[in-house]
């Protein structure tokens, strides 16, 4: 029965990633898509710069293009824990491409805090500058 608490308290210590990024993909007509890059603060801190690049790549991981996104700039109002920033690009679209595209946290700060961070779901805060 020990092991038991063990293995689920293990799972619900896990933490839980500071950002959640979703990339969606729009057909707004036969000529042109709209990727939709949305941000949800987790971090339980709030946000004075957060910035990033959209991917695009081929089926085979070819890179075809990328593009900064700013979602929150220095002048705009802080992104406070548990609010969402949404940002979109438009692309030509070609029907017979596999569109692929990855979002990339590059740039990210946090009110009273000097450190630039940039951010991945795999490693984390890792501090740029």
């Amino acid at each position: 029965m020990v092991p038991l608490f063990l293995f689920v308290g293990t799972l619900c210590s896990q933490e839980a990633p500071l950002f959640d990024v979703d990339v969606r993909i729009r057909v707004v007509n036969d000529e042109m898509l709209y990727v939709v890059v949305q941000v949800d603060n987790r971090s339980g801190r709030r946000v004075t710069e957060l910035a990033g690049y959209i991917t695009e790549a081929t089926s085979d991981d070819q890179i075809v293009s990328e593009n900064r996104i700013v979602h929150v700039h220095p002048y705009d109002p802080v992104l406070t824990s548990d609010q969402t920033t949404i940002r979109g690009y438009t692309y030509p679209f070609e029907k017979s491409m596999d569109h692929r595209f990855r979002y990339h946290i590059s740039r990210v700060t946090f009110r009273n805090d000097a450190r630039v961070f940039a951010w991945s779901p795999t490693d984390g805060l890792i501090r740029v500058e």
